[in-house]
């Protein structure tokens, strides 16, 4: 397997950029996830990286190799689309041999490399039907078959798993994951949904507006999110953000103040963070980790129930505070009712603190913005 490069890359219809300034380097083994809404730029990414758009500006290297101006044959990715792209009357042995055949190899070759990669895939019994005798997940199997067959240098999935319900998309990524850790195969992987790539990815790549947010570990982004686009996709649910100003108590210490009148002295590591801002700061808190309390009590912020979602095993409160709704989860033989007043006590080791201005993390000690610096300002991001 070989890494992909880009440097700088730029993709523009007329004035509006798709693409706008990526750089990447996904190394060889990695399995690499491009995330992000509808329209943020990572397909419109990985077509350029895959020959299938013409790219505007910047360079693409594959292994050693500029591929900026070589056909998509040429570039020795192979790639699985979303909708299969499966030949229905064709055999699962014959789709598998197409590409083989259209490089010229020999029967016996042929018939070598099909029958190893669906043993790898566990397809041997599929291989004389058609497509359209296939379940979903076995079809996926078949297109995976086919990139795999030709010994690519790499590998460019397009939201491979969207067409699958939910249930066989679950296993499906573990079929993936289990395929990227026995090949040690090089992955770009884009998917609009943040599940997919926390799970599978060894590192993933927020995108939004056609512009890198942040890349990071899965872990790394979750955890510490460098503006409140990315704290509110990554997540499920998606971490809860409230506007707040930056005050003083009766006690002198520095607290958060909401619109309703609340008051939350902070801790003296999220103060000092909190002087960094300009006065107006958004909070972010995970589900997990805000306590519901049933009875007022000191250094809690008064809300009120919306709506109670019980899921089996965890059930999750929506609250309404300030005229937002955040999400916190409870046991679940706890009982609330809508409209129950609750007293909400956040566990301020894991507050996160945004300008309000620009919704860029705050850091201690950096001044207004702090050190979370949006990789959509840097001109290199390392993958």
């Amino acid at each position: 397997m070989a890494q992909i490069t880009l440097r700088d890359v730029y993709k523009s219809y007329g004035a509006v950029p798709a693409v706008d300034g990526v750089s990447i380097e996904v190394k060889d083994g990695e399995f690499v996830a491009l995330v992000g809404p509808s329209g943020c730029g990572k397909t419109t990414t990985l077509n350029l990286v895959a020959g299938l758009i013409e790219l505007t500006d910047g360079d693409i290297w594959v292994g050693d190799k500029l591929v900026n101006d070589l056909d998509p044959k040429d570039r020795d990715l192979a790639m699985v689309f979303q909708n299969y792209a499966l030949y229905p009357n064709k055999s699962v042995f014959d789709n598998l041999a197409f590409p083989l055949k259209m490089r010229k190899l020999g029967k016996v070759d042929i018939e070598e490399r099909v029958r190893k990669t669906a043993k790898i895939l566990n397809i041997e019994m599929l291989l004389d039907r058609r497509p359209r005798q296939l379940s979903g997940g076995q079809q996926q199997r078949v297109a995976l078959g086919r990139a795999l067959v030709r010994n690519p240098a790499a590998f460019l999935m397009d939201e491979p798993l969207s067409n699958l319900d939910a249930k066989l998309r679950v296993q499906m990524r573990a079929e993936l994951k289990r395929f990227h850790q026995e090949l040690n195969a090089t992955i770009l992987y884009v998917t609009h949904d943040q599940v997919e790539a926390v799970t599978m990815a060894d590192k993933m790549a927020v995108m939004s507006g056609g512009v890198m947010q942040q890349y990071g570990s899965p872990k790394e982004i979750y955890d510490g999110p460098v503006n409140t686009f990315v704290a509110s996709f990554v997540g499920s649910p998606a971490m809860n953000l409230i506007a707040a100003d930056v005050t003083t108590d009766a006690q002198g210490r520095t607290a958060l103040g909401g619109s309703s009148g609340w008051t939350l002295p902070l801790l003296e590591r999220n103060a000092r963070v909190a002087r960094t801002s300009s006065g107006k700061v958004i909070f972010g808190i995970r589900h997990g980790h805000i306590g519901i309390l049933t009875e007022e009590t000191d250094i809690a912020i008064p809300a009120r129930v919306y709506t109670v979602e019980p899921t089996g095993d965890i059930t999750y409160v929506h609250i309404f505070l300030d005229g937002e709704t955040l999400v916190a989860s409870v046991p679940p033989e706890t009982v609330l009712h809508p409209d129950q007043p609750v007293w909400l006590r956040l566990d301020e080791d894991f507050l996160h603190l945004f300008e309000a201005t620009d919704g860029v993390r705050l850091a201690e000690g950096a001044g207004r913005g702090g050190t979370g610096v949006s990789i959509a300002a840097a001109t290199t991001v390392t993958l």
